[in-house]
């Protein structure tokens, strides 16, 4: 699994141009994002990252319908 930790530097410069409150929930966001990001490759190194074909299947055809409803907006 390649390593994203290179793109943390834009994520970061992107964050220190909002303001106030808006820095403070996209840091957090981030950091959730980060740690959900670490655990997925741990748990890929181990062997036990599970995948729900399910969830899968069904992620793929509600962005599919989401795309053709606003193709016809």
């Amino acid at each position: 699994m390649k390593d994203r930790g290179s793109s943390k530097g834009s994520d970061e410069g992107n964050r220190k141009r909002l303001p106030g409150k808006a820095q403070q929930a996209a840091a957090v966001l981030y950091a959730s994002r980060l740690r959900r990001f670490e655990d997925i490759c741990k748990a890929f190194k181990a062997g036990t990252y599970n995948i729900d074909g399910r969830q899968i299947a069904e992620k793929m055809v509600s962005d599919a319908v989401r795309y053709l409803r606003e193709q016809t907006r």
